[in-house]
């Protein structure tokens, strides 16, 4: 069995518009996210990093491994 030796969380934000009315995305990456946080705490730090993100709207939520 492979061993997880690395995880990243990336948080997609949909932040409006542009001029020809397509989604404006910005992804925001966590490296080195403890090996041991569940999916719970990830999604609950994802609601409030969005909460704090000047009312930005989440696109998507992906938890990263990287196995040895």
């Amino acid at each position: 069995m492979n061993d997880i030796y690395d995880r990243r969380l990336s948080i997609y934000l949909n932040v409006g518009l542009d001029d020809d009315g397509k989604d404006i995305i910005k992804a925001k990456t966590f490296s080195n996210v403890r090996l041991d946080t569940t999916d719970e705490e990830l999604t609950e730090f994802a609601q409030k990093y969005v909460a704090l993100s000047s009312g930005a709207n989440t696109k998507n939520v992906v938890a990263d491994y990287r196995m040895l």
